[in-house]
């Protein structure tokens, strides 16, 4: 156990000289997969924002490990077909299923790097990185049902549910990230990044005895960002 702790103690006394930060700010797109052991779950991929502030530290010259917090809405879509009280079919209207209004997500980063350094000068021009996160996240939702009519003149009995909202709650996540900065100088920089995450919530929905309290879901959230390097030998 000493030479374990011995060992870790000079690992982080070595990476303490090269000792580098970045802080990063990203934006983009994410589609979420259909969600596993729920109701309701919607037939089609839909694209909506994502965002994340993300803190990193480079112990050494191919390591780092970092604190992301990113947001995004998890939404699907499905149809609902209404049929004429003889059976005969009227019109397919589209249905939204809101997993989330707000997800937000924690998450510990390690990742390995691979820099390329400036051709005439020693800083690292650009980089790849790929790794493993592990974290939590917050849903927040309302559990609201909207319904809608084709027209205002429609019949109320053909008054059909064109939004299902499930309920908050919460959750752990794993993830996974591939990502590429190119520096326009010493310290700024522009990233570009695939991070795609599995989630477990636990909500607090009643409703259809319990069919949606708790499921799992993929979401890939892909953004670009503005990313600001200091400390270390730049």
């Amino acid at each position: 156990m000493r030479s374990l702790l011995l060992g870790a103690a000079l690992l982080l006394l070595s990476g303490s000289v090269y000792a580098q930060f970045e802080i990063g700010l990203n934006g983009g797109i994410s589609t979420t997969t259909r969600p596993v052991k729920s109701l309701y779950t919607g037939k089609n991929n839909v694209w909506n924002y994502a965002a994340d502030l993300n803190f990193r530290y480079n112990f050494s010259e191919h390591w780092q490990v970092g604190l992301s917090a990113g947001m995004t809405k998890w939404q699907r879509k499905g149809e609902w077909e209404l049929t004429h009280t003889a059976g005969d079919s009227l019109s397919t209207e589209d249905v939204k299923f809101v997993l989330a209004q707000r997800a937000v997500s924690f998450a510990l980063q390690l990742n390995h790097v691979i820099p390329f350094y400036e051709r005439y000068e020693h800083y690292v021009k650009s980089q790849v990185y790929f790794g493993v996160s592990a974290g939590a996240v917050i849903v927040g939702n309302d559990g609201d049902v909207i319904y809608s009519k084709v027209n205002p003149n429609t019949p109320v009995e053909y008054t059909y549910t064109s939004e299902f909202h499930y309920e908050s709650g919460y959750g752990m996540l794993l993830g996974a990230q591939l990502g590429y900065t190119y520096y326009l100088n010493h310290r700024w920089g522009i990233n570009l990044e695939f991070a795609p995450k599995v989630a477990w919530v636990r909500t607090y929905d009643s409703r259809y005895a319990g069919a949606n309290n708790q499921y799992s879901v993929w979401y890939l959230p892909t953004t670009v960002g503005l990313h600001f390097r200091f400390g270390g030998d730049l």
